[in-house]
């Protein structure tokens, strides 16, 4: 039997709006997928930027606390508190070095460290042609 050909027409084109139905509903359900995604990955951040700032903030409190028990009238208390019997250095025995004392203690140190492997260097001049 012979369909007429405006139902087939009718059939293709019912047959072409079910394929474009159900390919818009993929592409639609993967934009939801990615926006999911993108808000999950946004809290997940926003918590990692919270917990920096809290770590941030105990480190500059502790930096702060040992900053105040450096102080110098803080260690003179805590030195008659506790006993210990400690007494400022005298004058004498202070020196004070210009420069940088971090760049001055390194030379110090490494004054020493090449001194066993000494390696005479001489330098000949020939005459040029």
């Amino acid at each position: 039997m012979k369909t007429p050909s405006s139902a087939a027409f009718v059939n293709s084109l019912l047959a072409c709006s079910l394929v474009a139905i159900g390919c818009t509903g993929t592409v639609g359900l993967g934009m939801v997928w990615a926006r999911r995604q993108i808000s999950v990955l946004a809290a997940d951040n926003k918590a990692l930027a919270t917990r920096i700032a809290e770590i941030d903030r105990r480190c500059q409190e502790i930096g702060a606390d040992i900053a105040e028990e450096q102080d110098p009238a803080a260690l003179l208390q805590r030195n008659t508190q506790w006993s210990l019997g400690l007494v400022p250095p005298a004058p004498e025995q202070e020196r004070r070095l210009p420069g940088d004392p971090a760049a001055h203690l390194a030379a110090k140190g490494n004054r020493g460290l090449f001194a066993d492997r000494a390696v005479p260097v001489t330098f000949s001049v020939a005459a040029q042609p």
